[in-house]
């Protein structure tokens, strides 16, 4: 994990329910997730603070890397 006041780089290796779906059924997870759960998560932050936003790194996603790198970015602008 990386993190400053700006942004947290989160890499995830837990048991993950879509990845083991996307195994199963052959599906490609930069796809599905993507599509299911990126813009999910990014709304559900901002309820909580209107200056956070979610993120995805597409290139570091299971199965095709190690981890999940996802990143939270506070926008001190705003």
């Amino acid at each position: 994990m990386d993190k400053n006041e700006e942004k947290i780089v989160i890499h995830s290796m837990n048991f993950c329910p879509t990845l083991e779906a996307c195994k199963i059924l052959n599906l490609d997870t930069r796809v599905v997730c993507k599509e299911f759960s990126e813009v999910p998560t990014d709304v559900l932050l901002k309820l909580l603070n209107p200056r956070l936003s979610f993120h995805r790194n597409y290139e570091k996603l299971r199965p095709y890397s190690p981890y999940c790198e996802e990143i939270i970015t506070f926008d001190k602008e705003r």
